[in-house]
């Protein structure tokens, strides 16, 4: 008997894995494709290093190459660093549910207390007339495509196309952008969406809005696709319709948990409805990250330890970067919602043509930052070339709780990011400041 079962080997099943093994605790880690799971093989990993790869490849198929060699030397070296813990065993094949204790293996059956499940999701396919009939695109299999091409249509305006555009233009590949919706990146502020409407027009890339009718052909080794905003011919068609859970071959009916289409219900503890049964990852969130899984996996980890002072999951300061032609990152609420949520807010910002911006020579730099009546931030936005590590800056104050002005406590380098985030923390303590006034 096992103290935990964990189904699924990607960032969040590793992440309990390994801290319960730290702990001394007995592991059954099932996996039934590779360690690393969708984020090493077919998510950030491979996007991130395609995309540094577009800047010096003179080819598509140049650029992958580069890119898998990344994705190999990090995906190859999972089952080695597990394998360092004696106490996890590690079954490659598909875990389904026996009843809430029990997981059936390739025919074995393995027993735990406690069960995680961490399974990921795929790419949701939309049902579009004659899809069904031509080879399509997804994240799960771009990457390994052979074969040069000269034009590719992504259909949906997600965080993956728009990180995959930039570096197909580069690579002189003609981009087409379709979107149901009448808006794109709808999470995000205004100034982002209006900043990304800009550089995808710079960079030649069609983005078509509002398509909401599709209709597929394959015409001569070209795919034509019709919609109610015109028809767009290419070699090549990418989904990016978001996500679905895989949850279909758990046998999840052999248990109490509650599950739909989008997944399984867990409370704040990130237990399922069967209370020794906890959930992670996309099937469990509609934070679709490694670092969120990662993340939840932890709270697992404590709540498996310490099941007497369980620690909740906290979504208030989750940070996401959209890796494109020049990041975009945010944590916390955008204005509309922070104005919505609270009486009175505190907005400060840098436009995109500041002081660090002409020092540097950078293409943009833009900053946000959202605080409540008590100086807490609520929210951040940032556009530059590292968006991401600013505001993981500003994420670790949402996480501590530091009111915003006290940055004013630090003295920071000119002229860095860190030093600009100062700046307008001297602006929120003048307003702390003018709270005492009469």
């Amino acid at each position: 008997m096992y103290d935990t079962i964990i189904i699924g080997g990607g960032a969040g099943g590793l992440t309990t894995s390994i801290g319960l093994a730290s702990a001394g605790k007995k592991v059954l880690l099932i996996e039934k494709d590779h360690l690393g799971g969708e984020c090493t093989w077919g998510g950030c990993v491979p996007s991130k290093s395609f995309i540094s790869a577009s800047k010096t490849a003179s080819t598509l198929t140049e650029a992958l190459e580069m890119a898998l060699k990344n994705v190999h030397a990090i995906g190859d070296s999972e089952l080695p660093h597990i394998s360092n813990f004696k106490n996890i065993d590690f079954v490659k094949g598909e875990g389904t549910f026996i009843d809430k204790n029990t997981i059936l293996v390739n025919g074995q059956q393995y027993i735990g207390k406690y069960i995680v499940i961490s399974t990921g999701s795929s790419p949701f396919i939309p049902n579009i007339k004659g899809l069904d009939k031509v080879k399509y695109l997804a994240n799960h299999n771009f990457f390994y495509e052979k074969g040069d091409y000269k034009s590719i249509t992504l259909i949906g305006a997600g965080v993956i196309s728009l990180e995959l555009a930039f570096p197909l233009k580069k690579l002189n590949i003609d981009v087409t952008i379709l979107e149901k919706s009448d808006i794109f990146l709808p999470m995000m502020e205004a100034e982002v969406r209006d900043f990304y409407l800009n550089k995808l027009k710079e960079a030649g890339i069609n983005l078509i809005l509002n398509c909401t009718s599709m209709e597929i052909e394959n015409i001569d080794n070209n795919i034509l696709i019709k919609t109610n905003n015109g028809d767009f011919l290419s070699e090549k068609i990418f989904i990016s319709a978001g996500r679905t859970p895989n949850i279909q071959s758990l046998n999840l009916n052999k248990t109490k948990i509650k599950y739909d289409a989008k997944g399984v219900s867990v409370d704040e503890f990130m237990r399922t409805s069967e209370k020794n049964i906890f959930a992670i990852g996309d099937i469990a969130s509609s934070f679709k990250f490694s670092h969120v899984a990662g993340y939840q996996g932890e709270i697992v980890v404590r709540n498996i330890l310490f099941p007497y002072i369980m620690k909740k999951i906290d979504y208030s300061f989750i940070p996401w970067t959209l890796f494109g032609d020049i990041e975009v990152s945010k944590v916390g609420l955008n204005e509309e919602d922070a104005h919505k949520k609270y009486k009175k807010t505190y907005i400060y910002s840098l436009d995109l043509n500041n002081e660090r911006s002409l020092i540097t020579f950078e293409k943009a730099f833009f900053l946000k930052i959202i605080c409540d009546n008590r100086f807490n931030i609520v929210g951040a936005t940032c556009i530059g070339e590292r968006a991401g590590e600013i505001i993981g800056f500003l994420q670790l104050m949402i996480g501590n709780k530091v009111k915003f002005y006290k940055v004013m406590n630090s003295v920071q380098a000119y002229p860095t990011y860190t030093y600009y985030i100062r700046n307008l923390a001297k602006k929120a303590y003048i307003d702390y400041l003018r709270t005492f006034l009469p």
